[in-house]
């Protein structure tokens, strides 16, 4: 855990750069990789082409490891990945549905608190950090042991998660380790609320699929361990420490007998001894296969159900229920939330009505607000979307949907002075947003400000020069 991010220099890679380039086939992009800048270009006529340095990485390199461009301050990933195991560099996960190099997918801190610690959130934005942007590569003590300055200043306890309660103990892994479907955050609470010895569902609650078995994902060991035998039959004696020391990793030659006596300790294997011997004495290789995991593409995690024999993987179901994880109590304002996230992925009709319900109980809710706003814009009731916008704003000025969105329905109504307002404000707490920018650059436009409209669309093209739209418009704008 302690290497799970960090600044990319070449004392210790785990990269190999003898093959490192690859065509992207489909789209027909050029990817060059040196340490540690990211080169490419449209491979057939060189027409578009850009180079950015990469100067952060995340992940450990057990299995793969992805990078962090930054611009400006803002903090987006690369659209490039190292895969260890293949020893190759290829796309980054969830890059294969775009049709040019995305540079711009910015890195909010929700995501990067898992890979790093201390993060340098400038306040009001989405994902600006000082440069570097954690105080501490990887994952520091404090963030499984509590804050240390108390125990140096004033003799406080340091938190050992083994002495916890069983579900305090256990949300010191699920912190990171537990994904789930959606994952809300309570009423008032942010990124940076749970601390250690506290219980992760009084800051967050995680939600997945009643009743499903759901499939492999990158941060959904918590869950998986849950629906395996061995937890159910052994209750809160098995947790993720049984099984894993996190200061200590075991040689790849004494990885089998290692997990074998974990096994060991609570059972006995009924496996004659030629057989165990056939598999190298190793439980994992057949109780815990490696499988692909679905938010993730060329990669394999550990499957952490501890299946009696390999289950072939499900496909989810396109209508489903979500539950609060491990039964917790949740409130319906965080249900509604759960089902309005999922419903930004795919629409789904039970979440306006549970929303419009949180709204109404909660009528100074900015994320309840948010949501329900974005149901309506997208069913063309703007008449309703407009003040729930408008509210979140005043409520919150550090948001950035409620800017966005609102902007679109005040380009369609013809108020182009407010959506470029709009727009700015969005733009100033992620200037990563493509269509947003080039959006303001058509408004500028129209609006008779030629010199603004180009000044923004060479700033978009600088984040992002494969991006089409503002590259045909600028291409428009000076014939």
């Amino acid at each position: 855990m302690a290497q799970t991010s960090g600044v990319t220099t070449p004392d210790s890679p785990v990269e190999s750069f003898r093959r490192a380039s690859f065509t992207h086939k489909p789209t027909g992009f050029l990817y060059r990789v040196s340490p540690y800048f990211l080169e490419f270009e449209k491979s057939k006529d060189g027409s578009l082409h850009g180079r950015k340095p990469m100067p952060y990485f995340v992940g450990s390199g057990a299995v793969a490891r992805s990078y962090l461009l930054q611009t400006d301050g803002f903090v987006y990933e690369a659209p490039v990945a190292y895969y260890t195991e293949a020893a190759r560099w290829d796309l980054a996960p969830g890059y294969s549905r775009y049709g040019y190099p995305y540079l711009t997918r910015p890195v909010p801190a929700t995501c990067l608190t898992c890979h790093a610690s201390f993060l340098r959130l400038v306040a009001g934005t989405q994902n600006r950090f000082e440069s570097p942007p954690f105080g501490e590569a990887g994952i520091a003590c404090e963030r499984c042991h509590g804050p240390g300055e108390d125990h140096i200043q004033n003799g406080g306890a340091i938190v050992n998660p083994a002495k916890l309660a069983p579900d305090r103990r256990d949300s010191v892994c699920s912190q990171c380790h537990l994904s789930g479907e959606v994952r809300v955050f309570r009423a008032g609470a942010t990124w940076h609320s749970y601390h250690p010895g506290e219980r992760l569902s009084d800051s967050v609650t995680a939600f997945v699929r009643a009743g499903a078995t759901p499939g492999m994902t990158v941060t959904g060991h918590v869950e998986k361990l849950a629906q395996s035998a061995c937890k159910r039959a052994a209750g809160d004696k098995l947790w993720c420490g049984t099984c894993h020391d996190p200061h200590t990793v075991p040689e790849s030659s004494k990885r089998a007998s290692w997990f074998r006596a974990k096994c060991e300790s609570c059972h006995q294997c009924k496996e004659s001894r030629e057989a165990r011997d056939r598999r190298a004495n190793d439980c994992t290789a057949c109780h815990m296969p490696k499988s692909p995991v679905t938010d993730a593409e060329h990669v394999v995690y550990t499957d952490h159900s501890i299946p009696r024999r390999p289950r072939p993987p499900t496909k989810p179901a396109d209508s489903f229920e979500l539950v609060a994880f491990g039964g917790e109590r949740t409130s319906d304002r965080d249900l509604a939330l759960a089902y309005g996230i999922a419903a930004s992925r795919k629409p789904n009709p039970a979440a306006q009505k549970l929303l419009e319900t949180a709204a109404a109980k909660s009528p100074d809710d900015v994320e309840v607000l948010l949501y329900l706003a974005e149901i309506y814009r997208n069913n063309d009731q703007n008449d309703r979307a407009i003040p729930l916008y408008e509210r979140a704003i005043r409520l919150d000025p550090a948001q950035v949907s409620g800017s966005v969105g609102l902007g679109g329905i005040r380009f369609q109504m013809g108020d182009n002075a407010e959506a470029i307002r709009l727009w700015q404000d969005a733009l100033a707490k992620n200037a990563g947003l493509e269509l947003v920018r080039t959006n303001l650059a058509m408004t500028q436009w129209r609006t008779g400000d030629r010199r603004g409209a180009e000044a923004t669309l060479r700033k978009a093209i600088e984040l992002s020069p494969a991006f089409t739209p503002a590259r045909e418009l600028l291409e428009r704008l000076l014939q």
